[in-house]
């Protein structure tokens, strides 16, 4: 292997198992980890990069990567879909076929078949069965059919407008009910059997003992937004230019500061392996840390985050914390000195619903001051009231 096609940063097995890989194609949970990992060591290690890894970082650094079981179940459903469609026009078809050769059997049988008095007896028949039901005329079930047209796009339109109000309705009381009780019920309900996410289209409904608690749409990140506030430890989480949910979160310690600025949500990564940076006798390595090890601390998910704009070195996401070890959570909240590596922390059930819902391509904004907070104004105490 020639000098700039050696591998600095990669083994050989985690060169084997990308480099023939489609950055857009669909592999299984197991691979789809491991890819997304190999792509974080590589850009976290870019500076040392060797030529042919550098290759790999940018044929991968943009890579969406399918779930294969999902791509199974669509070719399966659209060959059953196909299947039915076709038995339906072919069913409608011959209905069509037997109605129109009716019809015109009928015609022409009335044209050419029957003689004048015969058709003047019939025309006679018809325009008494329309006196039943009060057409007398032809000129009067012209104007009734013209009546009725207008009557149902009439209808038609304040159906629409009801449908649409009642959307606005149930979206303002969903709004409410989220805004007052979400952060409680993510909590109470996470890990629970009878709480369960449910797909339908666009829109993932989470559900406790079969009971709707709260829909949203999870496939279009123009409706997301999050927004991190540094000097608070809050996460805000806005959904339709609503604020439905404020997480407590940790941000970098002194010394490893999460960067402010704009970023989207690029990938996700379900029981992720963790690369934590460790220093030992002078020289710091990156060990890889499977999900389930006991020294595993970031969580059931990672949401990694793609900075946009000027880049910053390393690699962010959002991710949990050990769950067995909620009370670090807190005493890493309150002292600034035990805060993250720079990855912005929050806790596993509110992560486990943000995972679910928010869509890739979600902006994220990382700020330092909520800049909505206003100082109390200073009130002299000779004018302080008693």
């Amino acid at each position: 292997m020639k000098p700039e096609n050696k591998l600095t940063v990669l083994n050989i097995n985690e060169y084997n198992l990308i480099g023939n890989k489609d950055p857009s194609g669909s592999y299984d949970r197991k691979t789809r980890e491991n890819l997304y990992w190999i792509i974080e060591k590589l850009r976290a290690h870019t500076p040392t990069l060797s030529r042919l890894e550098r290759r790999l970082l940018e044929k991968f650094h943009k890579a969406t990567f399918g779930a294969l079981e999902e791509k199974n179940k669509k070719v399966k459903f659209e060959v059953a879909r196909y299947r039915l469609s076709n038995n339906v026009k072919r069913t409608l078809k011959l209905v069509g076929i037997s109605i129109g050769a009716l019809i015109i059997s009928g015609t022409l049988i009335y044209q050419f078949v029957l003689g004048a008095q015969t058709r003047q007896k019939v025309d006679v028949a018809w325009y008494q069965g329309l006196s039943k039901v009060g057409l007398v005329s032809k000129e009067e079930m012209a104007q009734i059919r013209q009546d009725l047209t207008v009557a149902s796009v009439e209808l038609e339109e304040t159906r629409k407008f009801n449908a649409e109000l009642s959307v606005q309705i149930e979206q303002m009381i969903l709004n409410n009910k989220v805004t007052e009780n979400l952060k409680y019920i993510l909590k109470q309900v996470y890990n629970n059997k009878r709480a369960s996410y449910v797909r339908s289209g666009q829109t993932m409904t989470l559900k406790y003992n079969a009971k709707d608690v709260a829909s949203f749409n999870y496939k279009n990140p123009q409706l997301w937004y999050l927004l991190g506030i540094v000097e608070s430890g809050a996460l805000r989480v806005y959904y339709n230019d609503e604020e439905i949910m404020e997480i407590e979160s940790i941000f970098g310690r002194a010394g490893e500061e999460t960067p402010v600025g704009e970023y989207e949500i690029k990938n996700k990564a379900y029981k992720p392996t963790w690369y934590k940076k460790e220093t030992l006798n002078g020289k710091t390595r990156v060990r890889a840390i499977p999900f389930g090890h006991e020294d595993h601390e970031i969580g059931h998910w990672w949401m990694g985050m793609k900075r946009l704009g000027d880049p910053v070195p390393g690699s962010y996401g959002i991710h949990g914390v050990n769950a067995s070890k909620v009370n670090e959570f807190f005493k890493k909240n309150f002292d600034w000195r035990n805060g993250s590596a720079g990855c912005p922390n929050i806790q596993e059930w509110y992560l486990n619903f943000l995972a679910k819902m928010v869509p890739l391509g979600t902006r994220v904004n990382i700020v330092q001051k909520d800049k909505w907070v206003k100082k109390r104004d200073f009130i002299p105490p000779s004018s302080a009231t008693l």
